[in-house]
């Protein structure tokens, strides 16, 4: 059992696992000298329980997403398309930890991968330790208001974990109107993300408002004329959304490859 990939988040993040330790150090150090009125101690061994379980919760929560191949290996990519897509583009900040094999999931496609890492709009200092550690990348940069591909040029476009790091709303939307430019009518845009829901409470604690609710993609995709067909999680961490230009016809729920496998879907329906 790997934990590789686990311990490189946790390093990312060590400004918040330093402070997790320091906390439980000083609570459970108020705890156990018994020096001070209850209300102190009872704060203390609060502050030190509350600290240990987010930084165990959320290094678990790191293991189980990237350790584990469930969400990268990309398998579940071939149940979201009804055929083998002639053209790809996946869209990420192109580390380890948020990068699908594309090519080996479908090699006949013509592929492009493109770099959406901009430190004026990822204001993460995580990410940024992410991409010092991963070094130079030959992967074409792009902004995420002017991606350099043509109209309807990717039958599949795929986006992992990048968008919630545009912090701007603005520029948020503007990357869902490129990203329905760039791809076909009949195409699909499949949408990789965290939400900010009870999971998240659970093993991050106030880093889930990081995320974004589901209703908040909702309303991005219909603020730009797409149309989420089907959506289903991946371990309790990952949420994916198949989206589609509004008005395309579809061939149903049922009929879609993500109906089998066993996931469960849900139908958008209007919040």
């Amino acid at each position: 059992m790997s934990f590789d990939r686990a311990v490189s988040l946790a390093r990312y993040n060590w400004p918040l696992y330093l402070t997790c330790c320091l906390v439980a150090a000083v609570g459970f150090t108020i705890w156990t000298t018994q020096l001070g009125p209850p209300l102190i101690l009872y704060l203390g061994l609060f502050g030190a329980v509350v600290a240990t379980w987010y930084a165990i919760a959320s290094f678990v929560a790191f293991h189980i997403m990237f350790d584990r191949p469930d969400f990268l290996s990309g398998d579940w990519l071939t149940r979201c398309v009804e055929l083998p897509p002639q053209s790809c583009v996946q869209l990420s900040i192109c580390v380890e930890e948020t990068t699908l094999p594309v090519p080996k999931i479908f090699p006949l496609a013509e592929y492009i991968e493109l770099d959406l890492f901009d430190e004026s709009l990822m204001t993460e200092p995580a990410i940024a330790r992410a991409k010092q550690k991963s070094g130079d990348s030959p992967i074409l940069a792009a902004k995420p208001d002017a991606l350099p591909l043509s109209d309807n040029s990717s039958e599949l476009t795929v986006v992992t974990l990048v968008v919630h790091e545009i912090r701007d709303a603005s520029q948020r939307e503007a990357f869902f109107r490129e990203l329905a430019r760039i791809t076909t009518p009949g195409g699909r845009l499949i949408i990789a993300e965290h939400l900010r829901n009870v999971a998240a409470a659970a093993v991050f604690g106030p880093g889930l408002f990081h995320f974004y609710p589901r209703f908040a993609w909702i309303t991005l995709a219909k603020n730009t004329e797409l149309e989420i067909e089907y959506e289903f999680d991946i371990t309790p961490f990952f949420h994916i959304f198949v989206l589609r230009h509004s008005g395309c016809s579809q061939k149903g729920y049922e009929q879609t490859g993500c109906s089998q496998k066993g996931y469960e879907q849900k139908r958008f329906q209007e919040p």
